[in-house]
């Protein structure tokens, strides 16, 4: 089974609308596009897709939700609650998307705007499409081993993240990693709060969790299982097999990929 992943579909914070609506066309002829319920089940013919979002930009309603809806192709989301507009608003124009990924998160953790990312309205909205499952509760990060190396002031949002303390001894380079993998504790409260959070917010079971940055290690994995996730998303790439295993791989598609190379690697790792 093909699980894609996607963060963002903008004409230039994201993969352009135009190209991923030539992705999305190329799936349709050649996968049978299963949304996360006939995955789980496992009862579906060869080769098969599984489309997923991490993060809940606002562009993925205003620009994917109308290709994916226009093709009749299911999907998955992952959302942080408290990286979500807290409102039942629906927006139409294009311009809460119009800011750089850095810049949304920094909004976000630095002033409270969550405004560049989704609305409980529109996820609402988005329902007929988008099954709707956790990326955590806060996307934060805490500094230590086994992450990833901190790129340096005005590249990196993650530093937003971090307690206000911390923010000043940490240079670049420095290792930042998963409030979730730094403490235990934190884990499961993030864990089980975004869970039911996003239950009650949108009436839905929420039983599958993409790891923020793909950054975990076995403990997670236990307490993921523990507090009822039966699926942990990664961003490690490789084969999953006809029916979706606890732990699923996927094929990230950045920006800059071309058509021919999305097309490849979509029937390579479908094998």
């Amino acid at each position: 089974m093909l699980v894609l992943l996607y963060h963002r579909v903008h004409p230039e914070f994201g993969v352009p609308p135009q190209e991923f609506k030539r992705q999305m066309e190329f799936l349709k002829k050649r996968f049978k596009v299963l949304s996360l319920e006939e995955a789980v089940k496992g009862k579906s013919s060869f080769p098969s897709a599984l489309i997923t979002f991490d993060d809940g930009f606002y562009d993925v309603f205003h620009y994917a939700y109308p290709i994916l809806k226009e093709l009749s192709l299911p999907a998955v989301i992952f959302v942080s609650p408290e990286r979500l507009l807290n409102s039942e608003e629906v927006r139409e124009t294009p311009e809460p998307s119009n800011r750089s990924t850095y810049e949304a998160f920094k909004n976000s953790f630095s002033k409270g705007d969550n405004s560049a990312f989704l609305s409980w309205g529109e996820l609402q909205k988005m329902g007929d499409v988008f099954s709707v499952q956790s990326h955590a509760l806060t996307h934060r990060a805490a500094v230590g081993e086994g992450g990833k190396p901190f790129k340096g002031e005005g590249r990196d949002w993650r530093i937003f993240s971090l307690p206000e303390e911390e923010r000043k001894r940490v240079k670049a380079g420095t290792p930042l990693t998963s409030i979730l993998v730094k403490d235990k504790r934190e884990a499961e409260r993030e864990l089980l709060t975004s869970k039911e959070v996003i239950e009650e917010k949108l009436g839905r079971e929420v039983y599958a969790l993409a790891f923020p940055w793909g950054i975990f290690d076995r403990e997670l994995l236990e307490t993921a299982k523990k507090l009822g996730y039966r699926h942990c998303f990664t961003t490690e790439r490789g084969w999953n097999g006809r029916r979706l295993p606890f732990k699923v791989k996927r094929l990230a598609v950045g920006e800059r990929k071309s058509l021919r190379w999305f097309k490849t690697r979509s029937l390579l790792y479908s094998l």
